[in-house]
């Protein structure tokens, strides 16, 4: 009986608290959405063509998004001519500066077993004018410049 007593004066005293008023200063101005919206984010939804190269390693990717996740799949063609495919998970988050798009999982493409050696690629893009991303790979410790456009 103590026990129920204790939570009805919890319950009374929490209720209480949502009764407080809200004083907004000034005048209420509606903003228009941000390119940076988060649920869900549409700003690179459809298909995308990526290339980059890092440490002399020519990489292509066709990058597909709907909102704040998409799927990425990456061909890395290396100096000895061997070439590595690799299906990553994307999510795509909003940040001060644009957005970081991060892969998970590299796995070999219609599979589950992951590609050994190769890491999660890491991007950041930067709205840099109306319709123009400045995009950078920056999975190998430092960034390199990434030519990315709609397909």
């Amino acid at each position: 009986m103590k026990k129920l007593a204790a939570l009805a004066l919890v319950g009374l005293a929490a209720s209480s608290l949502v009764f407080g008023t809200t004083i907004v200063p000034g005048n209420a101005i509606a903003q228009q959405p941000s390119i940076r919206s988060v649920n869900p984010n549409v700003a690179l939804d459809g298909n995308w063509r990526l290339q980059w190269r890092v440490s002399g390693i020519n990489h292509q990717a066709r990058l597909s998004m709907n909102g704040n996740y998409g799927r990425m799949i990456v061909t890395a063609r290396m100096p000895n001519g061997r070439v590595i495919t690799a299906e990553q998970r994307m999510t795509l988050r909003p940040t001060a500066n644009g957005f970081i798009l991060q892969g998970s999982r590299p796995t070999i493409p219609g599979t589950n077993r992951r590609v050994p050696n190769y890491n999660p690629d890491v991007f950041r893009i930067q709205v840099v004018g109306r319709n123009q991303l400045l995009v950078t790979n920056c999975s190998s410790g430092f960034c390199v410049p990434v030519n990315m456009r709609r397909i």
